[in-house]
């Protein structure tokens, strides 16, 4: 993975047990992917009229993040289809120079035109712009 996004556990993560709560990973998943679209992408149109939904994600939990973990979340697009893309991603924790894998998964994500409520093909100039950072895909 090229692309890493740094995390902040907040104390509003945590759940009963003082771990991340679970769902809260795929909000710190969000973030990264959010940033990865503006670093690789650039500034683009209003992502009201059109972007793209989330319609899967899988998600294997390895080890509990806590409220003083220095964490990141590294995020690779590894397949582009017709409308779709695939992107895997892994939250890692930072201790005594020390990089532990926390968790890994699996992102599907659709390019949709939120105004006229279809899917719509993933654009050329996105393509290549994502080829080009990963060094090809699958």
């Amino acid at each position: 993975m090229k692309f890493f996004s740094d995390i902040e556990i907040r104390f509003r993560d945590l759940d009963a047990l003082a771990h991340v709560n679970n769902v809260v990973y795929l909000s710190y998943v969000e973030q990264a992917r959010i940033r990865y679209f503006d670093d690789i992408l650039g500034e683009r149109q209003d992502w009201e009229e059109w972007g793209v939904l989330l319609a899967r994600t899988e998600i294997n939990y390895l080890q509990p993040l806590v409220l003083k973990d220095i964490a990141k979340c590294g995020m690779e697009c590894v397949a582009i289809g017709r409308k779709s893309m695939e992107f895997n991603f892994k939250i890692f924790k930072y201790k005594n120079g020390i990089e532990t894998e926390m968790a890994s998964g699996v992102n599907v994500l659709v390019c949709f035109n939120h105004k006229k409520n279809e899917s719509i093909e993933v654009p050329t100039e996105w393509k290549n712009l994502i080829e080009n950072f990963e060094g090809g895909l699958i």
